[in-house]
């Protein structure tokens, strides 16, 4: 059973110029992509921004338990 439907009557419709140049730029789009559907290189542990923002997080869930 299929799980979609095809939209014919806007098949006509014509996409503007600046839609088009938008995504003309592939490297920029591949990038974006990548960037969405990849994982970092560097784990967030050994990022030093994403490491203050984990310990900044557990204080804030050790302070709001109480344990602090």
């Amino acid at each position: 059973m299929k799980k979609y439907k095809l939209h014919k009557e806007n098949s006509g419709q014509q996409i503007s110029d600046e839609e088009m140049m938008k995504y003309k730029d592939f490297s920029r789009l591949k990038h974006q992509y990548d960037t969405v559907t990849k994982r970092p290189k560097k784990p967030l542990y050994k990022n030093p921004y994403m490491f203050f923002v984990l310990v900044l997080i557990i204080l804030l869930a050790l302070l709001l338990a109480g344990e602090l």
